[in-house]
């Protein structure tokens, strides 16, 4: 049986919002006299002070938050110097948490109070400075009003407990539910968004009747019916081959607006807000400790970073990994209960429900982001309107070097993220996300019921549901690095999950192609139709055109079957305007990243291209078999120094 939690129901309060600490010299003092020479050196403590001042965290807070003082023996050494019954770890059966207790654990810096079998339970920590005698002023206050509504409480026990323990006992109290509400909940609450229940009954007599009638057509008067069908199709060729032209005509123009050219705001402002991570890691001992240097690279107080690494729980060996590396608090170890679907969006919707702050951002296991790329995000987020929901950041490779196929990959990703997705937003098309590095608003994330744990690619899915509920999304100027598969088996492997999504974000968002219609209006949901639709339809297509044209030209005894000019000017206009385009498109991105020794990756596109397809009718296939199966992309770890 679930417990009655439904976190995508809470919304963030707006205490994680910080503001300049003000301390008083007696409370300093206090607090000194507690800890230094205890649990820290006194020139820790003068440093963590100032510290304090910048980022607006209390001395205490920023010290246990970045792993300079143990969190268990400060409580107890709070405990003891004021009189208050400490709870250990192993006493943790004690508390009573309820499902509504997640919106105080998931506030950082904040008092809070549970209930225990025999009494109370607090969580002393505060924004500001606090020494021994204002925490016992507090708790004082707290038992008087408890003690005017609950006239029992007088007889009751008081506890001080770390945050840290009441935050494991829930998580291992109510790991059912949070799993239930990360696989279930969109399905549960907006069946029509979710692709658990799969092509609609209406589709599927659409598809078949059209699937009939052309097979009919075919039967019937074989030529005309090709004519009319490659006619058909080229209208999703064209759409595709018209955009990569125009952009890449104005691609200078159109990329240079999101370079990364505005000033992120300054390091350790006090204003600057808690910031979550969520990295989901499933067997990636090889590329961990590049990921752990990374993220403590980025530049943001360490104290206002909860990053969390989502493990599976069958995943031991990860597990064990992560463990052995005995990561400073602000690193967060959150192991999914292993249940179905096993995907990455599964993971995000159980680490989304444990995140404390009211910004989330998108990292995967191989990623290197950009340093200061978190506070040009808010800043991003500062410049745009409230309804902004997501801020992109830009995909590239750090080993382009490495083959063909890397190169391929990044001349790829150069193309998108350097100039499709600029161009997207220029012309006010939908954005499909990239699969890491969107930055969120929390609170408008968790309201449209997040990701979708049935569909294998779901940041396309979240892009198009957030336009349809009214959001938009922006870009930002700062790349972040990633690994391209070097080997063709990962690639296909990683390219059929990635179409076989696209294919499920299609067929769920076309379930009502009429309401689709009115919510985005006539433009989007033909930009829909050019971002989603085209490249799958145009993928499939491309080998049968191909074919077809070698067919003609090369069977003798057919060619008077197929000489129908309409059919011959068709194919070689699709096939030499499209690679033309995408091969200028490419050089043209390729040059804006001052990246070079491509000429051979832009010739043998054709061949990237068939590889494409035979990708997309794989995911075709797995569609109908497999539709939640997540084909893992294995990483090697490969730095940028090696690449």
């Amino acid at each position: 049986m679930v417990s009655n939690i439904d976190p995508f129901h809470i919304h963030p309060s707006k205490d994680n919002l910080f503001i300049p600490v003000k301390m008083l010299a007696e409370d300093i003092d206090d607090l000194k006299k507690l800890i230094v020479g205890r649990l820290v050196s006194e020139t820790l403590f003068d440093l963590a002070l100032t510290k304090s001042v910048q980022t607006g965290v209390s001395v205490e807070g920023l010290l246990l938050q970045e792993g300079l003082m143990n969190e268990e023996r400060y409580f107890q050494s709070l405990s003891n110097a004021i009189g208050v019954t400490y709870l250990p770890p192993h006493h943790a059966s004690k508390l009573q948490l309820e499902p509504a207790d997640l919106q105080k654990i998931n506030q950082r810096f904040s008092w809070s109070v549970y209930l225990t079998d025999d009494g109370f339970a607090i969580v002393p920590l505060d924004p500001r400075c606090m020494g021994p005698q204002k925490t016992l002023n507090s708790i004082k206050k707290i038992i008087k009003e408890n003690s005017a509504s609950h006239p029992h409480v007088r007889d009751a026990k008081f506890y001080i407990v770390s945050s840290t323990t009441v935050r494991t006992a829930f998580e291992s109290r109510f790991s059912k539910a949070l799993l239930f509400y990360a696989s279930e909940t969109l399905a549960k609450n907006n069946p029509d968004y979710s692709a658990k229940e799969g092509v609609s009954l209406f589709q599927s007599i659409g598809l078949f009747s059209l699937l009939g009638a052309s097979l009919y057509s075919l039967w019937l008067s074989p030529q005309l019916a090709i004519l009319v069908l490659s006619s058909c199709f080229s209208i999703f060729f064209f759409a595709l081959i018209l955009f990569r032209l125009i952009t890449a005509f104005q691609f200078r123009s159109v990329s240079e607006k999101f370079s990364p050219i505005q000033d992120p705001l300054i390091r350790n402002h006090p204003v600057l807000p808690v910031y979550t991570l969520l990295v989901p890691l499933f067997r990636e001992t090889s590329v961990l400790p590049q990921l752990i240097a990374a993220l403590e690279e980025l530049d943001y107080p360490k104290a206002k970073l909860d990053i969390k690494l989502l493990l599976e729980e069958i995943d031991t060996e990860t597990i064990k990994a992560v463990q052995a590396l005995n990561l400073p608090p602000y690193f967060h170890i959150v192991v999914v209960p292993n249940g179905q679907p096993r995907t990455k969006p599964k993971a995000l919707n159980y680490g989304l429900q444990l995140a404390q702050g009211d910004y989330i951002v998108i990292y995967d296991a191989e990623d290197i982001p950009a340093p200061d790329q978190l506070r040009r995000a808010l800043a991003a987020f500062e410049n745009h309107p409230t309804h902004c929901a997501v801020v992109q950041a830009k995909l590239n490779f750090y080993n382009w070097k490495q083959n063909w196929l890397t190169k391929q990959f990044t001349m790829e990703y150069s193309s998108l993220f350097d100039g499709l997705l600029p161009a997207y937003f220029k012309f006010s098309i939908p954005l499909p996300l990239g699969g890491t590095s969107n930055h969120f608003r929390k609170d408008i994330l968790l309201s449209i019921g997040a990701w979708d744990p049935y569909n294998v690619t779901e940041d396309a899915d979240l892009g198009m549901r957030l336009y349809r509920h009214g959001y938009c999304v922006t870009l930002l100027g700062s790349t972040t690095y990633e690994e391209a598969c070097s080997r063709f088996s990962s690639w296909l492997f990683q390219r059929t999950r990635w179409l076989k999504g696209w294919m499920q974000t299609y067929y769920v968002h076309m379930r009502r192609p009429f309401k689709l219609w009115r919510v985005l209006g006539t433009w989007k949901f033909l930009g829909f139709q050019l971002v989603v639709g085209a490249p799958i339809i145009s993928a499939l297509v491309h080998p049968l055109f191909l074919g077809l044209l070698f067919w003609t030209v090369f069977c003798s005894e057919t060619v008077q079957f197929f000489e129908i000019w309409p059919l011959w000017g068709l194919s070689l206009f699709n096939l030499s305007f499209g690679y033309f385009a995408t091969m200028w498109l490419g050089a043209q991105a390729l040059k804006f990243r001052n990246l070079s020794g491509f000429l051979l990756t832009i010739l043998t596109l054709p061949i990237y291209w068939l590889m494409i397809s035979l990708a997309t009718y794989r995911a075709l296939f797995q569609l109908v078999h497999a539709p939640f199966y997540w084909e893992k992309t294995v990483h090697s770890g490969q730095t940028p120094k090696s690449s």
